[in-house]
């Protein structure tokens, strides 16, 4: 944290924690058209659109008075190891100040290498293993996505077997972070369908609001309050 901000000691105050996929340098992470060095409209790099999405995720939040940490703002991709050190020890300045946080690592699905289109659709969300608030996090974003994406005639996938919606896996950003953690899979980056939509206006607005919807809701199931009075903008 770079500045002292004084808030009303009886507001709690939220961080939400931005990680974004992979980088410029990474291979592949495209769509067909892209990774064969086709530009047209439908050309689409994962760390691009997740670094848009968090841009605008960002200002969304703020004006909404949450704090924000972008994990990676610099192009090039990060090592896993490295996200999660920067990612801990922010968790660990945020509750020195009775800063509550959950993170969120914003990517989009594929269902093959790239090379072609594929027919799998629909938005998801993963956690690890297990039952914990990362799966409070998990539904209030699937439930989230479902109330957005469903209205546009866009799809949703989940996973029922243990209960919930959320898919479960080994992801390294949902494991590694000491506070609510989940991946989201934003539609297929190789589905032509999704593609045209996540690269529209509508698309990217109904990405957002997902985010931020879903946010707004464990926020307010976990108990917390947001910030509501401040006298100085902090940067973390």
């Amino acid at each position: 944290m770079n500045k002292t901000i004084e808030v009303d000691t009886d507001i709690n105050k939220v961080l939400v924690i931005l990680d974004r996929a992979h980088g410029i340098n990474t291979p592949g992470k495209g769509s067909p058209w892209t990774l064969n060095g086709v530009p047209p409209e439908l050309s689409f790099r994962e760390w691009e659109y997740s670094k848009e999405i968090i841009k605008r995720l960002r200002k969304v939040l703020e004006d909404s008075m949450y704090f924000v940490y972008e994990v990676t703002p610099e192009d090039f991709d990060v090592k896993l190891a490295e996200r999660g050190r920067r990612i801990n020890k922010t968790i660990e300045e945020a509750k020195k100040q009775d800063v509550h946080c959950l993170s969120i690592s914003i990517h989009n699905n594929a269902a093959g290498k790239g090379d072609v289109w594929k027919e799998a659709y629909g938005w998801s969300v993963w956690t690890t293993p297990g039952q914990n608030n990362s799966d409070k996090l998990a539904e209030c974003l699937y439930q989230a996505a479902v109330d957005v994406l469903t209205p546009l005639g866009q799809k949703t996938r989940h996973d029922k077997s243990d209960g919930d919606n959320d898919y479960e896996g080994n992801f390294a950003m949902c494991r590694i972070p000491n506070c609510p953690a989940v991946l989201t899979e934003n539609m297929f980056q190789d589905c032509i369908k999704e593609v045209a939509f996540l690269k529209s206006e509508e698309g990217m607005n109904a990405i957002v609001e997902i985010h931020k919807r879903g946010i707004d809701a464990f926020v307010k199931e976990m108990g917390w309050k947001h910030r509501d009075i401040m006298e100085e903008q902090n940067h973390w």
